[in-house]
């Protein structure tokens, strides 16, 4: 299987923007949807769990760490866990 690191890496980066945006809106008090940050935070633990399953074969510096997992922010409208 073929991985662009290349646009993973753009994608990562877009993603990091958007998460910033709202920690910055929370930072200054502004108003920010629960919802929207817990998106936010889970797409960036979704590409960083994808990234763990990226290795290069023979490589002991580039292993498959699928087993570093960061489980996903849930988010019921009332309650974070």
């Amino acid at each position: 299987m073929k991985f662009s690191m290349n646009g993973f890496r753009r994608n990562l980066s877009d993603e990091v923007e958007r998460l910033r945006a709202h920690v910055l809106d929370v930072l200054t008090d502004e108003h920010v949807e629960k919802d929207e940050i817990t998106d936010a935070m889970n797409q960036i633990i979704c590409m960083s769990n994808s990234l763990n399953c990226v290795y290069q074969k023979d490589d002991p510096d580039f292993t498959n760490m699928r087993h570093v997992e960061v489980e996903l922010l849930e988010y019921d409208g009332e309650q974070a866990s």
